[in-house]
């Protein structure tokens, strides 16, 4: 049975946390899966700050606080709603399932876990911070039904293809992106009926300094602009590192990240 939806009172809690068994590079040590009843749990949980923008750390990855108080749970929330009513006329039992994007050391993880996501992929293009907090920190645990996979998005979507995989009820951005990268994940990789994709969207194409947050439907339909601010700061997300127009400490030409060439996320065999 789907866990029971958090009141509006844990709001706040929405997308802090989760720790995942890992498929990785063999480079990349692996998390021993922990039995589902034990939950996801990442050591980076509860070290997010406040702060009044977002100073990307190359040693925690972790975002501040804001970014995830500022979450309205509601629209990560309606897709498990749905799937309960689905499951109690017996036309479904599936579980929930989410895609959580530039998962880092795994806070966002852990919050679409706590709020009844019980298959999550987490995906990052660095693995450093999840090996940190997640397969290395004592504290943390990890279900068998979630995955990190060491990609980038756009090599990610290649495997998810390749693999013929299930669509997510749920996908959540850690990172700012274009608006067509939304569109095109919630078209192509979200269910289709109830699903909800949130991000951080450039307010102009390209433009890396500022974003706001976007709901979107299966359709690639925007639900919800939430607002020209996180909460109440300006916040500038990481960009996103797969495009040429990236800019700052983030992007291919200071972390040494190779982007995967002749590849358009747009592109369906």
């Amino acid at each position: 049975e789907l866990p029971r939806v958090p009141e509006a009172s844990s709001r706040r809690s929405v997308l802090q946390t989760a720790a995942a068994s890992i498929l990785l590079r063999p480079a990349v040590s692996h998390a021993a899966a922990t039995p589902d009843a034990e939950g996801f749990r990442t050591g980076a949980f509860g070290r997010e700050e406040y702060t009044n923008s977002i100073v990307a750390s190359r040693d925690t990855n972790i975002s501040p606080r804001e970014v995830y108080d500022s979450i309205e749970s509601q629209f990560i929330l309606y897709p498990l709603e749905k799937l309960r009513e689905q499951q109690e006329s017996g036309t479904t039992q599936r579980k929930p399932r989410a895609l959580d994007v530039g998962a880092g050391a795994g806070v966002s993880t852990q919050v679409l876990w706590d709020i009844g996501y019980r298959e999550i992929d987490a995906v990052d293009w660095s693995g450093k911070a999840w090996e940190r907090f997640v397969v290395e920190d004592p504290t943390a645990s990890c279900p068998s039904s979630v995955n990190f996979y060491e990609l980038d998005d756009e090599r990610y979507v290649d495997m998810w293809r390749s693999q013929g995989s299930r669509s997510f009820d749920t996908i959540v951005f850690n990172f700012g992106i274009n608006e067509r990268k939304a569109v095109q994940f919630a078209k192509e990789l979200l269910e289709p009926e109830n699903g909800r994709l949130l991000a951080p969207v450039n307010v102009q194409n390209d433009y890396w300094l500022k974003q706001v947050y976007k709901v979107y439907d299966g359709e690639g339909s925007v639900v919800k602009v939430l607002g020209q601010d996180i909460g109440a700061w300006a916040v500038q997300f990481q960009p996103d590192v797969t495009q040429d127009t990236c800019q700052g400490i983030w992007c291919a030409q200071f972390n040494g990240f190779q982007k995967l060439e002749g590849t358009r996320l747009d592109h369906q065999p």
